[in-house]
């Protein structure tokens, strides 16, 4: 196993990687260094060491991408910026490490993740003026660890694989701040700002935890043929439109939520959705009504929840208001009458 040093050693990164085998480690210079960089087979557990961000700069003419890892594993790239390529990073294989990179100005998408790659840790990372999404994981058991995705022209982070995990990031000026399109993923005390969407949900099993959501244009958390998921301990607030939709979606457990001061409904449940549960929320100051059931849903359990000040605070068109449960809701006022615990 050995050190090489760009440009010491070596003029150009690539060059650096077609001298390496695996468990080297390459350490790269302050610099602009054009690329792009592939990391090919037979080089297990190789690391590209960049001496920061702000120093060292894979700049690209714009075509294909910036930092491509193909047929090895355990690769860790740390430390630069991938600037100026379709795609900033192609990641194919599994149990890579990158960290504290900045992905900037790629045509399309920031980093991809292909089908079959499992298990990449993406730390500290920032993907910004990427014309597709920030990041998109096809593959499993991905993890997206305290990092920032700004004014991508698509998505912030897309999941379209399973069991990803979005924990700790920031989402700002995308059109989603995060969407779920793989099943069983987890969203853990994220924070999705001034996007159009907070979050979409377009799959089962998912947790979505924790998180802050809050002056999005379109909506807060928008179920779009969801199944399956709990919404738990979300501070959703602010946002210009709904703090929460539900179109055609289904077995939804919305609990323990703080959903205030947003431009339209608190909670909506349109388009067919079916099955919610709605516990213990605190549903205040929402500009219409803080839970709204339109005619076209069924079966619904909204139980204590707390809402005040709310236009009203709740309304369930019929049939949804008689075949839905309402019990103990402190709130003043319901269209129907009856729905809240004090104005029977």
């Amino acid at each position: 196993m050995t050190v090489r040093h760009v440009p010491a050693q070596f003029r150009t990164i690539q060059a650096a990687v077609e001298e390496s085998g695996p468990g080297d480690t390459i350490r790269v210079a302050g610099g602009i260094y054009a690329g792009p960089v592939t990391i090919g087979p037979g080089r297990d557990r190789l690391a590209i060491i960049g001496s920061g961000a702000e120093n060292v700069i894979i700049e690209g003419p714009g075509d294909g991408a910036g930092l491509t890892i193909t047929g090895s594993t355990m690769v860790t790239v740390t430390g630069l910026t991938v600037a100026g390529f379709v795609t900033g990073m192609e990641v194919g294989t599994s149990d890579n490490t990158i960290r504290d990179v900045t992905v900037t100005g790629s045509g399309v998408d920031g980093i991809v993740v292909s089908q079959g790659a499992a298990r990449n840790l993406f730390l500290r990372v920032t993907v910004r003026g990427s014309g597709g999404d920030g990041i998109q994981i096809f593959g499993a058991n991905n993890y997206v660890i305290d990092s920032q995705f700004h004014d991508n022209g698509d998505d912030g982070i897309d999941f379209d694989g399973p069991f990803n995990l979005a924990l700790h990031n920031r989402a700002s000026g995308n059109d989603s701040g995060l969407i779920l399109q793989g099943a069983n993923c987890l969203a853990l005390d994220n924070q999705f700002v001034g996007n159009v969407e907070g979050i979409v949900i377009r799959s089962a099993g998912n947790l979505i935890f924790d998180n802050f959501i809050s002056r999005n244009s379109r909506v807060g958390i928008l179920f779009l043929d969801a199944t399956e998921s709990l919404v738990l301990a979300n501070e959703v607030s602010c946002n210009l439109g709904p703090g929460m939709q539900a179109l055609a979606a289904s077995g939804i457990a919305v609990i323990g939520n703080t959903v205030e001061n947003n431009g339209t409904d608190g909670i909506e449940l349109t388009g067919g959705a079916t099955a919610f549960v709605i516990d213990d929320n605190e549903i205040e100051e929402n500009a219409m009504a803080g839970i709204r059931l339109l005619s076209d849903t069924a079966r619904h359990i909204i139980r204590r929840n707390k809402l005040k000040r709310n236009n009203p605070d709740i309304a369930a068109q019929p049939p949804a208001g008689e075949n839905s449960l309402f019990d103990e809701n402190e709130c003043d006022t319901s269209e129907p009458r009856g729905l809240c615990r004090c104005d029977d």
